[in-house]
């Protein structure tokens, strides 16, 4: 019996402990960095960060000290020759509206906006091609944990 309750409780811990864990995004700041990013936990400072560099070619980027964060992608490309000019990844602050901040004067006439993407998920700023999506792993704990529960009750 307490075989089956260990057995379980960890089980539960697992998916759990996942599930609470703080959002984790892709970092980066330009096109080649961009071809390695880092990851990282989001947190005010990092939303912060990502902030600054968008007030570089936004206008209206808001101060946030919000505890709710998501991922961000955004690329531009140059309108004449479609090569990526631009390109931020990182967390944000939920209230940042960070997809629909004007571009300044100076940059709106040669850029286009090819991508922004405002996401929940860890590491959900980053193209998902090849890879197993985080929640494909939380749904399988799930499934493999009903079925130990229906094996040993």
């Amino acid at each position: 019996m307490y075989k089956k309750v260990l057995t379980v409780s960890v089980l539960l811990a697992f998916i759990c402990v996942r599930l609470a864990a703080s959002l984790s995004c892709y970092t980066c700041v330009n096109p080649n960095d961009c071809k390695k990013p880092k990851q990282t936990t989001c947190t005010t400072a990092a939303a912060n960060v990502t902030s600054d560099y968008l007030r570089v070619y936004h206008d209206n980027v808001r101060n946030s000290s919000s505890s709710r964060f998501d991922c961000l992608a955004l690329q531009y490309t140059h309108s004449n020759n479609n090569t990526v000019t631009y390109q931020l990844h990182g967390c944000v602050h939920s209230d940042v509206s960070a997809c629909a901040l004007p571009l300044k004067a100076q940059y709106s006439y040669a850029w286009r906006k090819n991508k922004c993407v405002i996401c929940s998920g860890n590491n959900c700023n980053k193209s998902p091609a090849g890879k197993m999506s985080s929640s494909v792993y939380t749904i399988a704990a799930a499934t493999l944990g009903l079925l130990l529960v229906k094996i040993y009750a």
